[in-house]
């Protein structure tokens, strides 16, 4: 299992509006991309601004299926989404090895 987590860093003010479009937008992932295990939309409780969207994948093709070819570098984002941020996304990977 590979755990993504993409972070963002809002602009002051924009936060509800960032986390409700990543969330409309996340909404139909399950049904979506096959090998998605779980994923959650993350708020930070002592900096609102920082935003993450954590998912957890079966492996690396499924992986691949969502984010492209160059899923571990590349970040998946939506148009507009700069407007929202102060940089650019932090993208992180993890293996579970439990």
């Amino acid at each position: 299992m590979i755990t993504r987590v993409s972070e963002a860093l809002v602009k002051a003010g924009r936060e509800q509006e960032f986390v409700e479009r990543v969330r409309d937008l996340v909404e139909t992932f399950p049904e979506t991309y096959e090998g998605l295990l779980a994923h959650q939309v993350l708020v930070d409780l002592g900096d609102p601004q920082k935003v993450q969207y954590v998912s957890r994948w079966r492996d690396e093709q499924a992986l691949e299926g969502y984010a492209g070819a160059n899923w571990r570098t590349d970040p998946v984002t939506f148009p507009d989404e700069d407007e929202y941020l102060r940089q650019p996304l932090k993208l992180r990977h993890f293996r579970d090895v439990s």
